[in-house]
């Protein structure tokens, strides 16, 4: 099986996986271990790459956190089954972009302005995953920067996986929506990044 039907079957199984949560009926196991496996073929196949196929990308960044917030809508063993799901997806896709072999032009011009900035004030991220709430004026400078790397990137074939990497940590902002709106207790500031996410989704996805 060629990289491109792989890569097919592998899209084709998140929505599917995803459909069949959205309308209610629970993790479709066929599907989720579909996507499992079309993810390990393709992640041998790029391996020894610094870079993989446009198209992939999105569906790389997004597996994790819509089974996460899927699980929300469940309860008991469905929803610790979806966790789980969500949890193995998400170390093996640890595994695959550790074994990077970053080309030092993408860390050096590219995406060197924006990893200062995501690193200022102990870390944007830092902050946030201890409830210290979105800095905004940090938020602000990373986001200028996350529009020159989106725009450069755009039209591109392939995306080096530096780069697929501080695109999961964007797009799993959302994930902290409902953690300070419950965990928490600090509605205003779930709004906050719920509102910076969705500009940066726009942003990624186009």
């Amino acid at each position: 099986m060629n990289e491109s039907v792989l890569m097919e079957e592998f899209i084709e199984s998140e929505i599917n996986m995803l459909t069949e949560l959205r309308m209610g009926n629970g993790l479709d196991r066929s599907e989720y271990e579909k996507c499992i496996q079309t993810f390990k073929d393709l992640s041998s196949w790029w391996k020894k790459e610094d870079s993989i196929p446009e198209e992939a990308v999105l569906t790389i960044m997004e597996i994790y956190a819509e089974l996460y917030l899927f699980a929300g809508n469940y309860k008991d063993d469905e929803k610790e089954a979806i966790i789980e799901a969500a949890e193995h997806f998400k170390k093996m896709r640890e595994q695959f972009l550790s074994n990077e072999v970053m080309q030092e032009h993408d860390q050096d011009s590219l995406i060197r302005n924006l990893v200062k900035a995501i690193g200022e004030n102990n870390g944007f991220f830092v902050q946030l995953e201890q409830g210290k709430g979105m800095n905004e004026e940090q938020f602000e400078k990373i986001f200028l920067e996350l529009e020159h790397v989106t725009n450069e990137i755009s039209t591109w074939e392939r995306i080096p996986k530096s780069i697929v990497t501080l695109l999961i940590s964007f797009y799993e902002m959302t994930l902290y929506v409902d953690k300070y709106k419950y965990d928490f207790n600090m509605p205003l500031e779930a709004d906050k990044i719920y509102d910076a996410y969705e500009r940066v989704f726009a942003q990624i996805a186009g």
